[in-house]
């Protein structure tokens, strides 16, 4: 399925790749040669900017935000946390699994797994913030974003915040 050239992993696809629940979205890439480091494995940045290729394939693929009607939300990173499992080589695949988990008022957690050949090789949780774009003022999430991210991937209420 792929909406706007941000292609994206069925569930049945992240099945047959051996992505178990509660996963239920997948970005899938290859490592390329500009992403390694002196030692021949990905570098640490490279993983940053593969969580946001994901991440925007999600906001896209689930109608979060287009990012380029007037009308879009601003949304920022306001926190992310990498764990880094085992390395990744040149050439290898890999496919970055993306869900939201929790929301509260003005802000939402989601987390990231990259899997290659069925194991997790990193894991991640990153805090998004929607803001006024004007202001730069966090605002609250609009209901269709909670239904959205509540009914496909069962994301929950945060008890404060």
């Amino acid at each position: 399925m792929s909406l706007s050239g941000f292609p994206c992993l069925s569930t049945s696809e992240l099945r047959k790749e051996g992505i178990p629940e509660p996963w239920t979205f997948g970005h899938e890439d290859i490592v390329r040669f500009s992403e390694l480091d002196v030692l021949n494995h990905v570098n640490n940045a490279a993983y940053v900017v593969w969580l946001e290729n994901a991440r925007i394939s999600y906001f896209v693929n689930y109608g979060i935000s287009d990012y380029v009607s007037e009308n879009r939300p601003t949304l920022v990173v306001r926190s992310l946390q990498l764990d880094y499992h085992a390395p990744l080589h040149l050439g290898q695949k890999y496919i970055v699994a993306t869900r939201s988990a929790q929301y509260g008022r003005t802000s939402w957690t989601m987390k990231h797994a990259i899997f290659c050949d069925g194991d997790v090789k990193a894991e991640a949780a990153c805090t998004i913030v929607t803001i006024d774009g004007k202001t730069g003022k966090s605002v609250p999430l609009n209901q269709s974003l909670i239904d959205t991210i509540s009914k496909r991937d069962s994301a929950v209420k945060r008890d404060r915040r």
